[in-house]
């Protein structure tokens, strides 16, 4: 791309300044050959792609007529995702491993506060650009190397939809036992060790099929079934809270978890403090990460901003409550209870039908809480993800069916959560890796070029992000992530050997350097991403000012709008087709 005044745009025969001395390879995308055509999705006449094989409708810039989220949009998407089980348990932990209940909350607030600035910072990106994160990546990583990016983003949210999924099973067991009781008498056939009898796979399988039409809502309307949630939800763990306190006998004081202090002090509690603070932030590492899979709906860039507000509050919320719930659940129930699912499981043992009926409803709410979660947390960033790999067949919806299978029964997470400890603890930590590339994305956006890049380039296999003409990598930005990732290296592979009861000769030190995992990858990969562009500029990609292409989506967008009404004017669909139709 020239670096003028002048808009430069791609075909198939003439390719950018910065690819006319790259051999002639085949432009767009490293794909299979198309043999099955009547499989091949949809793809707008906006697209920048130089072929069909390398974008499509879903991958494009999102078009103005498709930017369908202001900014209660994104609140309803954050306490779609706030209100979840695993948020409710978030002070679990650190209250096991000696923090007090007081500062266990504060770093839910510190860890809440900086990860709701990356993924406003971040986000920014997606509502200026419209573009997906397996898209924005190629930009400081390179054709090639984005590909590692995208499939270490991947396959965490296939394997937490496949978590998630399991978590709705549950709730769906607890629903059917609270119609009919004899289903927990349902004899088990399945053995022991993996982790699931018969009725929790019913339950499974029943709750699988049920988020199958719910992966189906375009998302240009999804961010309704988010606003329901986010009314739903809180009045469950509101009434769980409620009722726990009521049977305490409206006090909370007399449990250990408010009562009792820190167990441990001095420099170990200043790192048992910093250890949770870094897991606070890896919660959300993954969106951090990718969050401009939906910040490219923003019907402006300014929209998304407030995320910065909401995350922290409501997540803080969140955890207080769950906090406060535990609590109460100890002169309720004699014992700590973090887990909202195991208390209205003890509703249905008086066996009395208001027993039974309060625990269908609240099994109900956490169904529609767990829906939400794999929707706004998992299933829509694999469908992105994967259909970076293979444009001409796979788009968002595609992609979400296709990650929830692979998910749910390909991953068997029913088996993860209950025996594979060093597994958890794999995923837990893998915000090492995570950090370096949310930094060097948002470095190589605001300071590297100061905004000014170009999407057409982005879609182009031979324009100015290819780097090298030989492996498609930008060196900089892989020698800055092994910097960041590579020096708590020995602390992860601790704590996973640890998480299976066993122990390693990682000194003290290296296991200090990943209880701050995240934030000295993230600062390092940074600073080294940034020095090595100072001092070895690619200055083939720097840019006087942003090349969008935004004249070219807006006049399609308005052929497409009036080709989309004409459609429905003589088809006339139900309202079932329309509620489905992006």
């Amino acid at each position: 791309m020239a670096i003028d005044d002048k808009k430069v745009y791609y075909d198939e025969k003439d390719g950018s300044p910065a690819a006319s001395a790259v051999e002639p390879v085949e432009t767009g995308h490293v794909d299979v050959k198309c043999r099955f055509p009547r499989l091949a999705v949809r793809q707008e006449e906006s697209s920048f792609a130089v072929t069909k094989r390398a974008s499509n409708a879903d991958f494009d810039p999102i078009p103005p007529s498709k930017r369908t989220w202001n900014w209660g949009a994104y609140v309803a998407y954050w306490m779609a995702d706030a209100w979840a089980v695993s948020n409710w348990e978030v002070a679990s932990s650190m209250i096991a491993v000696g923090l007090d209940w007081k500062m266990a909350i504060g770093a839910c607030v510190l860890g809440n506060t900086i990860m709701g600035l990356v993924i406003t910072i971040n986000g920014r990106m997606g509502a200026t650009l419209h573009t997906p994160f397996p898209v924005l990546s190629r930009m400081p990583f390179g054709y090639y190397f984005s590909y590692f990016v995208v499939l270490s983003r991947c396959v965490l949210a296939i394997v937490w939809l496949g978590v998630q999924t399991t978590t709705g099973g549950q709730c769906m067991t607890v629903l059917l036992t609270a119609i009919w009781p004899s289903f927990k008498n349902i004899p088990n056939h399945i053995a022991a060790d993996e982790g699931i009898t018969t009725a929790g796979m019913v339950g499974f399988l029943l709750y699988f099929l049920l988020q199958l039409p719910f992966l189906c809502i375009p998302y240009t309307k999804v961010q309704y079934f988010f606003a329901f949630k986010s009314v739903i939800a809180p009045i469950i763990f509101l009434a769980i809270f409620g009722d726990t306190l009521h049977k305490a006998g409206g006090t909370i004081s007399q449990s250990d978890v408010i009562s009792g202090g820190a167990k441990v002090s001095g420099s170990v509690l200043a790192w048992a403090f910093f250890a949770n603070l870094n897991g606070v932030l890896g919660n959300y590492a993954t969106l951090g990460l990718n969050i401009a899979d939906f910040s490219r709906y923003a019907n402006k860039p300014s929209a998304q901003n407030v995320q910065a507000i909401v995350i922290p509050v409501i997540f803080t919320i969140v955890g207080l409550l769950g906090i406060f719930t535990a609590a109460a659940a100890q002169t309720a129930y004699g014992e700590v209870m973090w887990n909202p699912i195991d208390i209205i499981m003890l509703w249905m043992e008086s066996g009395s039908h208001g027993g039974r009926a309060a625990a269908a409803f609240g099994a109900i709410g956490l169904i529609i809480v767990t829906l939400g979660i794999n929707i706004s947390a998992n299933s829509i960033s694999a469908a992105n993800d994967l259909m970076s790999f293979c444009p001409r067949y796979i788009n968002i919806r595609r992609g979400q069916l296709l990650a929830a299978f692979i998910g749910s029964w390909g991953f068997v997470p029913w088996k993860i959560l209950a025996s594979a400890a060093k597994f958890l603890a794999f995923l837990g930590g893998y915000t090492i890796f995570l950090g370096p590339m949310t930094s060097i994305l948002i470095t190589d956006y605001y300071i590297v070029r100061r905004g000014n890049v170009s999407v057409p380039d982005m879609y182009n296999f031979h324009g100015m992000y290819r780097y090298s003409p030989k492996y498609a990598t930008n060196w900089r930005a892989v020698a800055a992530f092994f910097i960041g990732c590579i020096p708590p290296l020995p602390g992860f592979v601790n704590n996973i050997v640890v998480a299976g009861l066993e122990k390693t000769s990682v000194s003290l030190g290296g296991q200090h350097l990943f209880a701050i995992g995240y934030i000295y990858s993230f600062v390092a990969a940074g600073v080294f991403y940034y020095g090595f562009n100072k001092f070895f500029p690619h200055t083939e990609s720097m840019l006087n000012h942003p090349e969008t292409g935004e004249d070219i989506i807006a006049a399609n967008d308005a052929k497409n709008v009036e080709a989309r009404r004409a459609s429905l004017a003589e088809r006339k669909p139900n309202i079932i087709k329309r509620m489905f139709e992006v």
